[in-house]
């Protein structure tokens, strides 16, 4: 029988990569669009935005704005504090960024180093709360939450604490079946030659192991600060005014007498900088993490 092989797009014939550039222009077109518009609705006023209700010759929405204007940037934190909002997405997502790299380090490397009973049906556990949708927890950490303040005294509810324990327990599952893919691929024989030097399992852990598993650490945190800077349903339940997040700024935008959207697209490009910024600095090592820890040589 014989055996099929695939081409790489080098080796097409001509019309072949015209066909291949083609179709690798339109999905980035259909992938960029979206934002492209927002940049650009962003430098518009609400009347230019909505003029897709008007059937008025001229009056048809445009790429290009028509009157551009920095209006909606000088507002952004009149209407909405969006910066006040900003600075609370920041801590929270920073701080189960934080917790999320520790936490399924150390979780990762007892699953992946050491033998101990219970190992499998732990391991089971936590990636089987993977199954279950997000909704479904939202009522028992309401009432969690409550019970603790009752009890102890501390608040939970629109703290920054609370958020951050809150997404590190979602983001963990994850994070430690990418963190321990990654350790699966470092030999044993790191660890060994650590214990024989007199180093203890914590000083393996932080001066040996993390300096080589430095992509897949970055790779963890990056995907726990993404999901808390862009979670929605929690943030609506827990937060209040004092924790008030992006995801629920953004909404504020949107009243029942009136959408300002031009405000609302210049809050989105503001809010989606840190983000930006973070996973093209970083994006080397997230690379890297994310292909090791997949695959087991």
């Amino acid at each position: 029988m014989k055996r099929r092989t695939h081409r790489a797009p080098g080796d097409l014939s001509p019309a072949g990569k015209i066909l291949f550039a083609l179709a690798v222009c339109l999905v980035v077109a259909t992938v960029l669009f979206p934002y492209l518009w927002m940049v650009s609705g962003s430098f518009k006023r609400t009347i230019e935005i909505q003029s897709a209700d008007y059937t008025k010759e001229g009056m048809e929405p445009t790429l290009i704005p028509r009157q551009p204007t920095l209006e909606n940037y000088a507002k952004i934190n009149k209407t909405v504090p969006m910066l006040d909002y900003l600075k609370n997405s920041l801590i929270i997502s920073g701080g189960t960024m934080v917790f999320a790299i520790l936490i399924s380090l150390f979780a990762a490397y007892a699953l992946s180093r050491l033998d101990f009973r219970g190992r499998k049906l732990y391991e089971l556990t936590v990636y089987s709360t993977q199954m279950f949708p997000g909704i479904a927890f939202l009522i028992p950490y309401f009432v969690l939450f409550n019970l603790v303040t009752r009890i102890t005294g501390i608040p939970m509810r629109d703290t920054y604490w609370g958020m951050i324990i809150t997404y590190t327990s979602f983001a963990l599952p994850f994070c430690i079946l990418m963190m321990k893919g990654y350790l699966d691929t470092i030999p044993k024989s790191l660890d060994e030659q650590a214990l024989v030097d007199g180093c203890g399992r914590a000083g393996i852990v932080f001066r040996i192991i993390l300096p080589v598993v430095k992509p897949g650490a970055i790779s963890v945190g990056i995907f726990a600060f993404i999901m808390a800077w862009n979670e929605m349903l929690f943030a609506s339940v827990l937060t209040g005014g004092d924790t008030k997040t992006v995801s629920l700024g953004l909404m504020e935008y949107i009243t029942t007498n009136q959408a300002r959207w031009g405000g609302m697209m210049a809050a989105c490009i503001v809010v989606s900088i840190p983000v930006l910024v973070l996973f093209t600095t970083l994006q080397k090592h997230i690379i890297e993490g994310l292909t090791k820890g997949a695959v087991k040589e």
